[in-house]
């Protein structure tokens, strides 16, 4: 009997230490990229590798399309795009809205 409440004992003294090593340590934080982040990274990283001048991006939100012309630059901020054109306009726009980033010339309607 005093054999097995010994082994009780230092069972419980076991997990006891276990426990309030485990809460000594620094927390861990995890994150996860929300999709328009990713979306954001994404169109940034392509922009960077389009080599042929003047880049275009069209844009579509509320059934009103818009290029911009001539970009200098795109940059991946949190979940939002930050693009700035040669005149220096900067725009800041939700990456769901853009339909494309290139090199080609967009069609004109007629």
């Amino acid at each position: 009997m005093k054999t097995i409440a010994v082994l009780l004992f230092l069972a419980a003294a076991a997990v006891g230490s276990a426990q309030s090593a485990a809460s000594n340590s620094p927390p861990v934080n995890v994150r996860i990229d929300s999709e328009v982040e990713q979306l954001a990274r994404g169109y940034a990283a392509a922009f960077s590798s389009i080599t042929h001048t003047p880049i275009y991006l069209i844009h579509s939100r509320d059934d009103t399309t818009t290029v911009l012309v001539s970009l200098r630059s795109v940059r991946a901020v949190d979940g939002v795009l930050v693009v700035q054109d040669e005149k220096g306009l900067t725009y800041v726009l939700n990456p769901r809205d853009v339909v494309m980033i290139t090199d080609a010339p967009p069609k004109r309607d007629n």
